[in-house]
């Protein structure tokens, strides 16, 4: 007999109270509604994060706590942009060509020689200058090396090359004192390592990392290394999250294969709530499987079971698992291996961010659909696309050739998901159509 899908939990209601009951349709429920509840539900797990401050050649990937605030001016003074000549702009009015008598050198790291700016005359002289090397106030122009002649001490260059201003990198021009150079809820990359050292700052404030327990659960389900027997298949997708989760930089905790036996999922649940801030499991929460999964999440925890409207992935399990005053989020996904990897990249990825203090990521853009295509009204659905450029260096993307949910291998041949919202059932050849790149 077919079991009925799904019954409505105590935060359910709490939520669909605040919101409405057409928000929250838990049998047919849409990929937005999803996310607001889940972000919502874990929003105060996200306030309470504790943060650490931690060496900067230690922060790539990490979140930052507190904003950076520029404690100084970038550059710190003018400098010149690269090597060449600095001069005064007023001279490029006089001649188009230019000749120039050169009265001093300025290298990078030296102080300026005030003898050398006294002495400077704008229509007759120049200084040779080095990238990063301090600009004189009596110069507003670097023309670049290539440009110019040499004859002995002079140079001579078109002056119809050059603009003012070109070439010189005024003081504060990238940050100036009480700029905000990152926000808090930053993820830092490694262009945001350089900038805060261009400020001088050893160490950044991040939130702590959480840890993230995951398994995969049923008999059917065999170990690397052992001989596959009638019936079972290897445990694939413990994998595919041990990597999708390495990437975010979470603390790790691998549980293995949990079997169908209830002691053993109890056991599991419970070790993983004391230890973890949040729950990955794979299987056993599609309607009518056989298994002990879903019961004993509802008796341990606060568990919803819930149909997406999405295509592959429908069937998945959201809440808490809760263990004295210890609490875990969970999420359970789906069996199937791609099915466990359009969740995760749709929900899990960014809700665990969003626990862990990181600001609203979007990795979404656009491209240009090599195909027709037709889907079911009122599911969004989720394609495996590869990219490409034509000629006139428009992205296109062509949808796979192999959609099914159990097909792992076209995963590891797409670069991203093709997004087809919930609202559409029809899509032309060359329509721009919304795309999710996978994380490399």
């Amino acid at each position: 007999m077919k079991q009925s899908f799904p019954q409505t939990s105590l935060f359910q209601e709490n939520w669909q109270s605040q919101r409405g009951t057409d928000l929250f349709n838990p049998n047919a429920l849409q990929i937005e509604s999803a996310k607001e509840f889940m972000r919502s539900y874990t929003n105060d797990f996200r306030l309470e994060l504790n943060e650490e401050i931690i060496p900067l050649e230690n922060a790539l990937g990490r979140i930052l706590s507190k904003p950076i605030i520029a404690n100084m001016n970038v550059p710190f003074a003018n400098n010149s942009a690269m090597d060449g000549y600095a001069i005064d702009s007023s001279v490029l009015q006089t001649s188009s060509t230019i000749s120039l008598k050169m009265i001093g050198k300025q290298l990078a790291g030296q102080a300026l020689d005030q003898e050398i700016i006294n002495n400077f005359q704008a229509s007759k002289n120049c200084l040779r200058i080095m990238t990063g090397a301090l600009m004189p106030n009596c110069c507003d122009t670097v023309v670049p090396q290539e440009f110019v002649s040499i004859n002995e001490d002079s140079i001579e260059f078109d002056s119809s090359k050059i603009r003012a201003g070109e070439n010189f990198r005024k003081q504060g021009e990238d940050l100036k004192v009480g700029d905000v150079v990152l926000q808090e809820g930053r993820i830092l990359r490694p262009s945001d390592l350089g900038l805060i050292a261009s400020l001088g700052f050893p160490t950044v404030s991040v939130k702590k990392k959480i840890t993230v327990a995951y398994f995969s659960t049923g008999d059917e389900v065999t170990p690397l290394g052992e001989a596959l027997k009638e019936g079972t298949l290897y445990d694939s997708n413990r994998y595919t999250l041990l990597g999708m989760l390495s990437q975010l930089g979470f603390n790790l905790l691998d549980l293995g294969i949990i079997r169908d036996n209830p002691d053993a999922l109890k056991d599991a649940f419970t070790y993983a709530s004391l230890h973890a801030d949040a729950i990955i499991t794979s299987g056993g929460v599609s309607v009518g499987e056989a298994d002990f999964t879903k019961k004993i999440m509802r008796e341990l925890g606060d568990v919803a079971f819930w149909t997406l409207a999405i295509k592959p992935g429908r069937p998945m399990a959201f809440g808490k698992i809760k263990n004295k005053d210890k609490e875990a989020v969970l999420f359970g996904l789906p069996g199937n291996p791609v099915a466990v990897m359009v969740t995760f990249y749709q929900f899990v990825q960014d809700i665990l961010l969003f626990m862990n203090g990181a600001n609203h990521l979007s990795n979404t853009y656009s491209a240009k659909l090599d195909g027709a295509f037709h889907k079911k009204l009122g599911r969004t659905e989720f394609l495996r696309g590869i990219l490409y450029r034509n000629n006139s260096n428009e992205l296109w993307v062509k949808p796979h050739g192999h959609q099914g949910s159990g097909i792992l291998r076209s995963m590891s041949e797409a670069d991203c998901l093709i997004l087809l919202p919930a609202d559409k059932s029809s899509f032309e050849h060359g329509q721009s159509v919304d795309i999710s790149a996978f994380t490399n």
